[in-house]
């Protein structure tokens, strides 16, 4: 089970890279903004569930602002 969480952050992780990268995030706010406002439209269309420990994942996935900023070069 706590694989699969991984797989998922890592999968979300990635895609929020690639649309925040497509949007022009290029500072640590903006980054963290677009890790809520990304989440949070997961749950609105039912990818995620509201029962997940949502607060934990996106704070996971602002944890990874430094993987973020490397692949902007």
């Amino acid at each position: 089970m706590t694989e699969n969480l991984v797989l998922d952050q890592q999968a979300l992780f990635e895609e929020i890279s690639e649309r925040a990268q497509a949007e022009g995030v290029n500072n640590r706010e903006a980054y963290n903004e677009y890790v809520e406002f990304v989440v949070m439209e997961k749950i609105d269309v039912g990818e995620e569930s509201k029962d997940d420990d949502v607060t934990d994942i996106i704070d996971d996935l602002k944890k990874r602002w430094p993987e973020y900023e490397a692949l902007l070069g």
